[in-house]
């Protein structure tokens, strides 16, 4: 597909002076990394920029990024800005915190890659068929006259790398690591992003890791791999939220398995990854529990215990099978999700 042509979004930002940027709740390094190479790209320009956070959510995995302690809450940004710009993200709800400052914003922008469309804002740019934002973002700032840093390409690559999975996911298409090589040409360090990312984890995260791995249980004849978290986990353990990102990884890359679903208790609600090793359409599975996401990775959070999310989440992924549930095999006698999800249940009586 052809770059797009950003000639109106850069007119709407003619005459403005202050310029606010949010991404999605629950930011990921897409949404963090795009939404701070506007701000870099765009005070180059001579905007004063303040990039927001959808909620007081701010993983401390993407810190090493230019300006990262620039973020603040939306809200506690109570200004009116002349144009606010939201990126990676569907729609204004989605941006939590940061849906009241798009609804006074003077003008409004959007730039993302999920499916849908960006008729609520002012202007809007959706292109479903780029693996990150932060490629969007990229090209608008080209056209837009910035100079293209090495800091904005490390923003940009680290958007690129973390929402095509280490381009290990479908969307690593040959547009996607072009884009890449553009970025490492302007300066970004694969191999520096690559260690700050994925090579900086917690002993709580690994012994984490560890604990979701021996509650695996395959479905399906091994084509969905499941697992889960609760709160009592983390507590033990010591573990922070952010510790629990990268769980969905380590249940996916199981030889065998086509979709592997994590469940995260947290508090009233059970927060699920959802991933697909095929063409097997996992966003799909999450829209019908109110989530969303892309073709081969998407997220969902469901109101109600670990149970009964098992239980829906496997019922949907078997439609998707077109099975019925059947019986599952487990890697650890000992410690198995059935058993466990038995001790909740009784304990909840």
């Amino acid at each position: 597909m052809a770059k797009l042509d950003y000639t109106n979004g850069i007119e709407l930002l003619d005459g403005a002076r202050s310029v606010a940027v949010c991404g999605h709740v629950n930011p990921d390094g897409d949404c963090l990394g795009s939404a701070l190479a506007l701000t870099l790209g765009l005070r180059s320009l001579g905007y004063e920029v303040t990039p927001l956070l959808a909620t007081r959510e701010q993983p401390k995995l993407y810190d090493f990024l230019a300006s990262y302690g620039d973020f603040m809450p939306a809200c506690e940004y109570h200004a009116r800005p002349d144009v606010f710009i939201l990126v990676d993200v569907p729609s204004a709800a989605r941006a939590g915190d940061g849906e009241h400052v798009f609804k006074r914003a003077k003008k409004t922008l959007v730039i993302d890659h999920h499916q849908g469309d960006a008729s609520f804002a002012d202007v809007g740019y959706v292109d479903s068929t780029a693996a990150a934002a932060g490629m969007l973002v990229w090209d608008f700032l080209e056209q837009a006259g910035a100079e293209m840093t090495a800091d904005i390409a490390t923003c940009c690559y680290t958007a690129l790398v973390t929402d095509t999975g280490r381009f290990q996911f479908q969307n690593a298409d040959s547009r996607a690591l072009m884009a890449a090589a553009d970025m490492a040409a302007a300066g970004a360090l694969p191999s520096e992003v690559a260690r700050y990312v994925y090579q900086r984890r917690s002993w709580a995260a690994l012994q984490l890791e560890a604990l979701v791995v021996r509650r695996l249980e395959l479905l399906f004849d091994g084509k969905l791999a499941l697992s889960w978290a609760c709160e009592a986990d983390f507590e033990e353990l010591g573990a922070s939220k952010e510790d629990g990102d990268s769980l969905i990884d380590a249940i996916r890359q199981l030889d065998g398995v086509e979709i592997a679903v994590m469940l995260r208790e947290q508090g009233p609600v059970v927060r699920g990854s959802i991933r697909s090793k095929t063409d097997r359409d996992v966003a799909a599975i999450a829209a019908q529990m109110n989530g969303g996401g892309h073709k081969a990775a998407a997220g969902f959070t469901i109101h109600g215990k670990l149970p009964e999310a098992r239980a829906i989440v496997e019922g949907l992924v078997a439609e998707s099978f077109a099975e019925q549930p059947k019986a599952s095999m487990t890697t650890d006698a000992e410690v198995t999700a059935t058993t466990a999800f038995t001790r909740i249940r009784e304990d909840m009586l």
